[in-house]
């Protein structure tokens, strides 16, 4: 007995079994009467055991060979299945990219179908973190980052400017849209550790003394806890711009610039300016700017 399995072997026996007549798998698998014999007789030899019961010039699987018809059947479909994926990404260009969460959530995953129409021909393989990567040592291809444009190892490009807004619940956003401002307004402020709300009220020409009643690495988190109506968020207005048509959000003041908050798509210096990474750049300028 081998310890090593002919999987080789197994497409034949599938045959074998669901037909029950060696004569009928030759003529289906274009080989002769002999080959397939040799070939269940090679597995039987591999497993141990015989899979099917020889009666005459027919053949009858056994309890052996109905294990193994049901274990070997769902295997190879899989494989199968995986195989067909491998071609498919294969004849595509796949590009390979890091993002934030709350880009991907709230601005690239409603847009993908229509990233794929302008570009049919690439797929994205997309990687939700809220770490800066390696994009060379790890294998993308490209990355959306957001702020001062200042990393090293990377080619970038400007693609969104960082206008921040603040946004509420509508029922929230009406409560405090003309009073949250005020120096002895203690505001239900939530904040996001890259666009603190003291750099905004200085924009403004304000001082407030309110204190954020949370405290967020993610802007998604953020965006999700001012939805719930939970305080006033301080956001990029590119992640909350579908969210303030559909009505979920508010905004309580005009949109503001804040530097070293823009948006860039980065990729490694090593390798340039692809043309697939060429392609999802100028889509997404052409979105970004609309």
């Amino acid at each position: 007995m081998h310890n090593r399995l002919p999987i080789h072997l197994l497409p034949t026996f599938i045959i074998a079994a669901r037909l029950e007549n060696l004569r009928a798998t030759a003529q289906q698998i274009h080989l002769t009467h002999g080959a397939v014999s040799q070939q269940i007789q090679q597995l039987e030899q591999a497993i141990g055991c015989q899979l099917f019961e020889r009666r005459g010039r027919g053949m009858r699987l056994n309890a052996a060979g109905r294990e193994l018809l049901a274990i070997a059947e769902p295997v190879l479909s899989t494989l199968q299945q995986g195989v067909n994926r491998v071609r498919r990404i294969a004849a595509s260009q796949t590009l390979r990219i890091s993002v934030l969460p709350s880009f991907a959530h709230y601005w690239l995953l409603p847009r993908l179908a229509e990233f794929h129409r302008a570009c049919p021909g690439i797929m994205l393989d997309i990687d939700a973190s809220l770490a800066v990567q390696d994009l060379a040592r790890k294998g993308f291809d490209a990355a959306i980052r957001m702020g001062d444009g200042l990393w090293s190892g990377v080619q970038t490009q400007r693609i969104a400017t960082g206008e921040v807004v603040p946004v509420a619940a509508p029922a929230l956003a009406r409560q405090w849209l003309d009073i949250f401002t005020r120096v002895e307004a203690q505001a239900p402020l939530l904040e996001h550790d890259a666009t603190p709300w003291h750099i905004w009220f200085q924009a403004q020409g304000y001082t407030s003394s309110a204190q954020p009643l949370a405290l967020f690495n993610d802007a998604g988190l953020l965006i999700r806890a001012a939805e719930q109506g939970i305080g006033i968020a301080l956001v990029k207005e590119v992640l909350v711009g579908d969210l303030i048509a559909e009505g979920r959000l508010m905004p309580l003041a005009a949109a503001q610039y804040l530097e070293s908050n823009d948006i860039y798509l980065v990729w490694p210096q090593a390798t340039g300016l692809t043309s697939a990474v060429e392609a999802l750049l100028n889509w997404l300028q052409q979105q970004l700017n609309e």
